[in-house]
Formats: C-alpha cells, sequence, structure tokens
C-alpha cells in the first residue's frame, strides 16, 4: 500500500505501508479521490504546527472511497458502499482533521457510524463529483452561521472553493442578493458563468462604491452611511476585509470567519461595540452541512462540482501540490488515490 507522507515545508513523498488492520467498531475505505485544500498547501508553504499537520503525518482530508472491509459491530454500513468520511471524527485521537489519511489508499475509519463520520453516498454519483463534498460542506457551515433568509443581502470574500461552496449554498436556498469578491477572473467567471452569482473584482473597480450601488446603505449609530449587507462570509483571510468590515457594516451585520488567515487583525472594539457587528468563527461543518452538500451534488443542475480542473495519480502528489499552488488559473486539484 502507498501513502502521501507530509515531511516538512516543500516536502511531501509516497510511503509503502501495511493494509491497517480493522476492529470490531472500524471500517477500512478504498479511498477513491481526495482534494488538496488550502490547508494542506498552508503546511507546504508555511509549515504545519499551528493548524495540526505535523512531520511525519498521513495527510489528506477531502476524501470519498468504497468501504472495503468492517467490523463487526459497526451497523448500516456495509462492504462495497460508496461514502463520504467526515475527517475531523475519522480517527479516534483528537485533533487529526487534517491527517485523516485521505492520501492513502487504503485508510482506517475508527469507531464509524453512518451519518456521523460515514456518509453513504449514491452510486451513481461519480467520485469526481463525490470528491468536493468536503469544500462544500465547509462553505455551507459558513453561511449556515449567519441563519440565512432570501430577504437578505450577502457578500463572499474570496472565489476559491470555500467561498464559491458558500455562495452556491445561498443560491441553492433561493438567496439571490450574493455577491463574490476576488481577483482571478477565472473564477469569477466561474461564479457568474456555473454558479449564477453576482461578482466583484476590486482591482478593476471601486468596491464598495459598487457595494453600495447593488445594496444601499442604512444610517448607523451616529448617523453616518453603512453597506446594507447583512453578512460577509470570509473565505480569503485578508486583515483589510475585517477591518473594512468594522468601518463600513451596518448595524447588527455578521463577518464570518472561515479562512485561515496567517496575518494579525488590529481594529478599535469601540466600533465594533457602537455598531452592534459580530465577528463569528467557522470551524469545519456538522452533519447537517455535510447531507446538504450531498443534497446539493446529486441535483445535476447543481455545477459546484465543475470546481474539479485537475487529476494526478497519487504517485506525483508532489507535482499536484506544486500546480495547486502556483496555477492560478485553476481551482481544485484532485488526486486519484486509486484510480478508477
Amino acid at each position: 500500500m502507498k501513502r502521501a507522507i507530509y515531511k516538512g515545508i516543500k516536502d511531501i513523498s509516497i510511503e509503502n505501508y501495511n493494509k491497517p488492520k480493522v476492529t470490531e467498531k472500524d471500517i477500512l475505505v478504498k479511498v477513491m479521490r481526495n482534494g488538496i485544500c488550502g490547508s494542506d498547501l498552508h503546511a507546504y508553504n508555511l509549515g504545519g504546527d499551528e493548524i495540526g499537520i505535523y512531520k511525519g503525518a498521513a495527510i489528506g482530508h477531502e476524501f470519498v472511497g468504497e468501504v472495503a472491509e468492517i467490523g463487526n459491530d459497526v451497523k448500516g454500513i456495509h462492504v462495497g458502499d460508496h461514502v463520504f468520511i467526515n475527517p475531523s471524527i475519522a480517527k479516534a485521537k483528537p485533533g487529526m482533521l487534517a491527517m485523516a489519511g485521505g492520501l492513502s489508499q487504503y485508510d482506517l475509519i475508527q469507531n464509524a457510524k453512518l451519518n456521523w463520520n460515514v456518509f453513504e453516498l449514491d452510486k451513481s454519483l461519480s467520485w469526481d463529483r463525490a470528491s468536493v463534498i468536503e469544500p462544500y460542506s465547509v462553505g455551507i457551515h459558513g453561511k449556515n452561521l449567519v441563519d440565512p433568509k432570501p430577504t437578505k443581502n450577502y457578500v463572499i470574500l474570496g472565489a476559491g472553493p470555500v467561498g464559491l461552496g458558500a455562495a452556491s449554498g445561498l443560491y441553492e436556498q433561493g438567496c439571490r442578493n450574493v455577491v463574490i469578491i476576488d481577483i482571478a477572473e477565472d473564477r469569477l467567471a466561474f461564479a457568474q458563468n456555473k454558479l449564477h452569482i453576482d461578482t466583484l473584482n476590486p482591482n478593476q473597480v471601486d468596491l464598495y462604491k459598487k457595494l453600495e450601488e447593488r445594496f444601499g446603505t442604512t444610517a448607523g449609530l451616529l448617523g453616518d452611511p453603512r453597506l446594507n449587507i447583512d453578512a460577509f462570509i470570509d473565505c480569503v483571510g485578508l486583515p483589510q476585509y475585517m477591518n473594512d468590515f468594522i468601518g463600513k457594516a451596518k448595524m447588527d451585520s455578521i463577518f464570518v470567519v472561515v479562512a485561515l488567515g496567517s496575518k494579525e487583525v488590529s481594529f478599535k472594539p469601540q466600533f465594533l461595540a457602537m455598531n452592534e457587528l459580530s465577528l463569528v468563527g467557522s470551524a469545519i461543518y456538522n452533519a447537517d452541512d455535510i447531507l446538504e452538500a450531498i443534497s446539493n451534488i446529486e441535483n445535476s443542475d447543481n455545477n459546484f462540482p465543475d470546481i474539479v480542473s485537475a487529476h494526478y495519480p497519487l504517485e506525483k502528489v508532489k507535482d499536484a501540490f506544486e500546480r495547486a499552488n502556483n496555477d492560478k488559473n485553476i481551482i481544485k486539484v484532485i488526486i486519484d488515490v486509486n484510480e478508477q
């Protein structure tokens, strides 16, 4: 068996290992697809200690596959089932989210439970469509934290897989007052043409003037005009956006932090208080978010899975990481862990 091991900055290797042994409560999954995540790239470029990816780790967490073996005590899961795995609870040891082993040909899922850490997929669903469930769930969780309503106004910061997932999730539940912001024209074109989401490129327009034209303004506590936007969902992690939110957002609006921004943010709390603004952290997803993502992609009219831009075999995982890291014209790189 082969798997990818994180060795440190710009250092990932393929190593041989023995097929894991299944105990009574476990299942063994033959991994078919694993996507490269922004957190994987963070570890690849800057080191993984602060985000829970340590040297020597079997990495990979955006994965789907086929059940190969089951323990005697496992209920409702069968050999041959196609499944998505919640990597945050794939292992008995806490804190293994980013080291769940999705870039391993066979991965042991401990304490396996249906609709908890194992989610059955329709076998008619292609592996490519299924491979985007994890980032889609992250985006869906971010938008679900603001209790979205079709009558409210939303701005998504960043048109990467998670930002596009949040935007798509909003659209799927009837929210049309949505704008996604990015500087990558290919990604903005995807949002417009595939997801039917309005876009803005801050390198080409006066961003806040355009947002004011799109959504209007309301008066702040001191009578100052503030953007009539109910929620900002940050999937890019640039400090300027949080500072702009503090300075421009209307009373009672929400800023959801999804991105793992690496730079510190500073602001005066008085402006947060005076306009009753909320900063909310969004950490991964729950079972409801996952089931929503699966339901969305099972609809053939949903184009979010088209984010899949490139495939690499497991043996070329280093090339895949370099492509995901440097090619800004693609959205999602997928590793075919076992080819099919």
